[in-house]
């Protein structure tokens, strides 16, 4: 009995401690009650409120610097692109000019409307304006800016209508200075560019700054005109404006068919011959073993043309005479040389070919010394007809300063015969100018012609072809290598 009180009064005890867990629950309740009562002080507040707005600030600020460099580089990029699309013409334009000036607002020589900066002419005219072709550089308005405009006249000067106009630089201040032209020393007085017309041959470069100020962008246009461009120390034209190959003859066809490397010129056409025409064109030839020719050709006079070999079916180099009437059979004669490598006489007349600034860089730059030129005659001197070839060399030249002349099928023909009745039976074959001139008249004899005239130079700086053809003459020009 007692001991079942005992068990009832624990089971009671039990219950009783069930009995505390709500208490619990209702502490926890106001805990929490109280927790969702809580926020900012006002400590917390001032504090936002001060640093939010520099946060907010910097992030304008670095979103302002951001679109203001997009800007920038747009602008920067344009300009770049201006800079080349205006080194191309100026480059172009400079090298191929006979005269140029920088006088502005020249009516009587200028291209089209604006203020000029620079002016350029080539190719001979007839009638009231000196040259055929004008090129200005102008600043000209756009709106509320200055465009550079490169302006374009075919047929002389023209104030009004250029032939095409074309902008090469935008947004370049109104009041762009123009470039800088170098005058050669040696020029004559009085040339002046900024108040006439001075040919470029007088002038060893031209500098011209252009100012892109959307982006503060600046570039110098550098140029030296063909005309004027001699050779630097190392041998190498300070501007080669086009390339030309250099091709030898079929072996055993001529006693320096492995060693004669005749020019082509069939890329003297176009541009080329314009610029050729209009004062020189300055042109480099790879050779064998990683050398190079440079040289300068200018032509005056009866047009000509590049022309294989042979250049007529009767002409003794690049073809088979010996026969009693025409060059069908016999023995061959510098055949075989591809490319273009005569320039030929489209009419009958006279024609002056100068070749200067000659020079040979090895592989590694340097000048090369011991080479020789060789010019030839490359269709057939006729009855009143001839060919001269003159050479020069430099003051200081300590060398040969004469003109020898080439055995056509040496070494098996006798030195009193070098060119067969190529030259009025020989007897129209003479030299002059202290040997710095060989001169061919032409051969009065109707049948074949058994040689033709070739003459060696050793290291010049110019040789010079005449040909005076009643009919048609040629010239071929190339380099004797060891």
């Amino acid at each position: 009995m007692n001991k079942n009180r005992y068990c009832q009064s624990q089971q009671g005890q039990s219950l009783d401690l069930r009995r505390t867990r709500p208490n619990s629950k209702r502490v926890d309740s106001r805990k929490s009650l109280h927790s969702d009562e809580s926020g900012f002080t006002l400590l917390e507040l001032v504090i936002v409120t001060a640093i939010l707005p520099l946060i907010v600030g910097a992030l304008s600020v670095g979103l302002i610097s951001v679109f203001s460099l997009q800007s920038g580089v747009q602008n920067r990029l344009g300009d770049t692109a201006d800079s080349q699309v205006v080194q191309a013409n100026f480059q172009s334009d400079v090298q191929g000019a006979v005269a140029l000036t920088s006088a502005p607002n020249n009516s009587s020589s200028q291209c089209g409307p604006g203020t000029q900066l620079l002016g350029l002419a080539w190719g001979q005219a007839f009638g009231t304006s000196p040259y055929q072709y004008v090129v200005s550089y102008v600043v000209v308005q756009n709106g509320t800016s200055w465009n550079l405009v490169r302006q374009y006249c075919a047929s002389g000067y023209s104030s009004s209508t250029p032939t095409s106009s074309t902008t090469i630089s935008y947004d370049v201040p109104q009041n762009l200075a123009g470039p800088t032209i170098t005058i050669a020393s040696g020029a004559p007085n009085g040339t002046t560019p900024t108040t006439a017309w001075v040919l470029t041959k007088y002038v060893s470069g031209v500098s011209f700054p252009i100012i892109e100020p959307n982006s503060n962008f600046s570039y110098t246009l550098d140029a030296v005109p063909a005309a004027s461009s001699g050779v630097d120390a190392p041998g190498k034209p300070l501007a080669p404006a086009t390339t030309a190959g250099c091709n030898f003859a079929t072996p055993g066809t001529g006693y320096y068919a492995s060693t004669l490397c005749l020019i082509d010129f069939s890329g003297l056409t176009g541009n080329n011959m314009l610029a050729a025409t209009s004062g020189c064109l300055e042109t480099s030839a790879p050779l064998p073993g990683g050398y190079t020719l440079y040289f300068c050709i200018g032509i005056t006079g009866t047009a000509v043309a590049a022309f294989p070999l042979p250049t007529w079916q009767n002409a003794f180099l690049g073809n088979s005479c010996g026969g009693s009437t025409d060059c069908s059979t016999g023995t061959p004669f510098y055949t075989g040389i591809s490319g273009d490598p005569a320039l030929y006489q489209r009419a009958g007349g006279t024609t002056t070919i100068t070749i200067s600034n000659i020079s040979v860089a090895t592989p590694l730059g340097a000048s090369a010394t011991g080479w020789e030129v060789v010019g030839a005659d490359a269709e057939s001197s006729d009855s009143g007809e001839s060919i001269s070839f003159t050479a020069g060399w430099p003051p200081t030249w300590s060398g040969n300063t004469s003109l020898n002349i080439l055995n056509n099928d040496e070494p098996y023909d006798t030195p009193s015969d070098p060119v067969g009745n190529a030259c009025n039976s020989g007897a129209g074959l003479s030299t002059s100018n202290s040997g710095q001139t060989v001169t061919c008249l032409g051969s009065t004899t109707s049948n074949v012609k058994t040689g033709t005239t070739m003459v060696e130079a050793t290291m010049p700086s110019t040789f010079t072809t005449t040909l005076v053809g009643s009919g048609l003459e040629a010239m071929a020009f190339g380099l004797m290598l060891s």
